[in-house]
């Protein structure tokens, strides 16, 4: 007789889950692509951190992504809250709590006589699991981070979100590659339509 658990690892709130989840919906010059716009490419996402097993039909997937897709812009309307230096609000965590509690389940200990062996399975819905641990990483890092580190991309044609570890916390584009040295460009030319330049330095002591 052997003892053998089944099934996926139980997912950890990782702190960054809910960002990675947001950003699935992305913007090129705002126009919106989405990266997960189909149970296959959503359950493809869900499988490669972990969230559901191999077992879960693109069907079922497919006919959850509604839920997946309401869970994605509440995070983003919480993530835009506190960029903008406001906590979420009453509605918005009653919709967080909710997507919570449907993935509550519980363990079960099966036998399986013929085999001769015990198996450890979670009973509950898979996805519901998988959508509460998105919405758990969200959770933790209002509850325990920098939530105020929380950014929306300044470039109004990305709109990534990101947690911001800068120094000093001002950090204002998702990469200073790419937005940031856009608006520099963008800008520039500004000034240069309008014939404008910068103005001066102030000297120090002034």
């Amino acid at each position: 007789m052997t003892d053998e658990h089944e099934g996926q690892p139980e997912p950890s709130a990782e702190g960054e889950l809910f960002l990675d989840f947001a950003n699935t919906l992305t913007f090129s010059d705002g126009v919106p692509n989405d990266d997960v716009a189909d149970g296959a490419s959503l359950r493809a996402w869900l499988r490669d951190r972990g969230l559901v097993g191999g077992r879960v039909p693109v069907p079922s997937v497919a006919a959850a992504l509604p839920a997946f897709r309401d869970l994605r812009d509440l995070v983003r309307e919480v993530v835009a809250r506190r960029a903008e230096g406001r906590p979420p609000s009453a509605a918005q965590v009653r919709r967080l709590n909710a997507v919570l509690r449907e993935g509550i389940h519980h363990h079960v200990l099966r036998y399986d006589r013929g085999g001769g062996r015990f198996t450890v399975g979670q009973v509950g819905d898979e996805l519901a699991q998988a959508r509460a641990a998105i919405a758990g990483s969200l959770a933790h890092v209002l509850a325990d981070h920098d939530s105020e580190r929380l950014r929306v991309c300044a470039n109004d044609g990305c709109r990534w979100v990101f947690l911001d570890r800068s120094p000093t916390g001002r950090r204002r584009w998702c990469d200073m590659r790419t937005c940031g040295n856009r608006a520099k460009v963008a800008r520039h030319r500004a000034r240069r339509r309008t014939g404008s330049s910068p103005a001066p330095p102030i000297e120090s002591g002034a």
